[in-house]
């Protein structure tokens, strides 16, 4: 075995060591290109039973069936196992991220289909070195200079190779005598990365040797200070109900508020890729500005709000098929929009336990209740009040949020009069008194923190 091909297995096997890859029965990702051969070749050297996915984007018309049919013959030398799936992208927009996207997404499900331990995929320090720099060139923070990480957050997606000069890994090909395929698409002047890898990179190169290898250790000196910064920005953030808070004086120091709400964000969206800077930059405004509350659509169908300047909610944009109302028993649990309503009765009131926000004793003959949200021109007359009130307003009196007002549920009687609003208040009519005969208890849990 040559030095230089027993040195690159060595460097493979140190890198799964430090990042904790399982490699033991891994989806390996197949172009047909050099990283990715040389990547299927290095697991099997290091011990692995790999299986592989040779995804055909169907751009290239008979390249891309090329590509296919050399991946199936080079997997059934090596005795691998081998499927070919084909995309059809027509009418994609952003073509790259689209296929990318994709790609991974065939990847997740085969491998849960087939049971295997990870997706490893052939991205290597020269991969890195180009995304930083041209997350750099975009104005990207830490997070985006911090380029590909050896492991995904889940552990599910390896990339052995990341420590692996380019020129390393086609010398191991050749020392092998392992052909690969060349992608025409590769030399297309159009894609940005390919003019960072042709003509910035060799520049580069020419005036600090080494200069690929140096900006990939840059980009792994930052992903350790991120996770630093990013385990300080996490003692503000909390989740729960289908929601993720950040709250803003939680913050060890006010300039941890974006990698806060990256957390959130990432814990809100798992598998999206995060927001840029400039929505970051832009939910940093609208922190401590004392005026309402704002919103803002973010990507990945996820809604932002900061209320009073002090908090920052994100949670999914909700979907249509939600129930508009949901029946409680007189015993029981009921679940709706994320909430557990505790039914119990008949049974005798407790004035200490009613005064509990969550709390609600209602006259059994005013039923059978159910649970909705609150509508526009819903009416409630407060127990004790004297008068009637529009539920909206009594929530803006007790200063609910206004993104959490629509939001709300509350229970409705026979009549379809509001009886009680979630954590609020308690409507007249339903009330229990001396001579009520039958009385049941609320008891609401898992809702959103107003």
């Amino acid at each position: 075995m040559g030095e230089g091909r027993s040195a690159l297995i060595r460097s493979v096997r140190g890198v799964i060591r430090r990042f904790g890859m399982d490699v033991r029965r891994p989806l390996v990702l197949v172009s047909g290109g050099a990283d990715s051969v040389a990547l299927l070749r290095l697991l099997l050297e290091t011990g692995s039973s790999p299986t592989v996915l040779h995804v055909d984007h169907g751009l290239r018309g008979a390249e891309s069936d090329a590509d296919a049919e050399f991946v199936a013959a080079l997997c059934k030398t090596l005795g691998v196992p081998c499927v070919t799936e084909r995309l059809d992208l027509s009418g994609a927009k952003g073509l790259q991220e689209a296929a990318r996207r994709e790609r991974y997404r065939l990847a997740g499900e085969h491998r849960l289909a087939r049971g295997l331990t990870s997706v490893a995929t052939g991205h290597n320090a020269d991969d890195v070195a180009e995304t930083l720099l041209m997350n750099a060139a975009r104005g990207a923070g830490t997070s985006g200079a911090a380029s590909i990480p050896p492991v995904s957050p889940d552990g599910s997606i390896v990339r052995p190779l990341i420590t692996a000069p380019r020129t390393g890994i086609l010398a191991y090909l050749d020392l092998v005598g392992q052909a690969y395929r060349m992608d025409s698409s590769n030399l297309e002047g159009k894609y940005a990365r390919n003019r960072v890898r042709l003509t910035v990179l060799p520049v580069l190169e020419e005036l600090y040797p080494g200069a690929s290898r140096n900006l990939a250790r840059t980009a792994e000196l930052l992903r350790k200070d991120l996770r630093v910064l990013e385990e300080l920005a996490s003692r503000a953030v909390e989740s729960g109900a289908g929601e993720t808070r950040v709250a803003v004086a939680d913050l060890p120091h006010p300039g941890l508020l974006g990698h806060a709400l990256r957390v959130a964000y990432k814990r809100i969206a798992p598998g999206e890729p995060p927001p840029g800077s400039a929505v970051i930059r832009l939910l940093e405004s609208l922190v401590g500005r004392p005026d309402g509350t704002r919103t803002l659509d973010l990507p990945g169908d996820i809604v932002a709000t900061v209320r009073f300047g002090e908090k920052v909610v994100l949670r999914r944009r909700e979907s249509r098929g939600e129930p508009e109302e949901v029946p409680l028993t007189d015993t029981g649990d009921a679940a709706f929009e994320g909430w557990t309503i505790r039914v119990d009765g008949p049974r005798r009131l407790d004035p200490a336990d009613a005064a509990r926000p969550e709390v609600c004793y209602l006259d059994r003959a005013g039923g059978p209740y159910r649970v909705r949200r609150v509508r526009e021109g819903d009416s409630i007359r407060p127990l004790g009040l004297g008068g009637t009130k529009k539920v909206f307003r009594a929530m803006m009196d007790r200063k609910v949020p206004g993104d959490v007002r629509s939001r709300t549920p509350v229970v409705v009687g026979a009549s379809g009069e509001v009886a009680w609003v979630f954590l609020g208040e308690t409507g007249e009519k339903f009330a229990v008194r001396e001579k009520t005969e039958a009385v049941i208890r609320l008891e609401i849990s898992g809702g959103r923190a107003f």
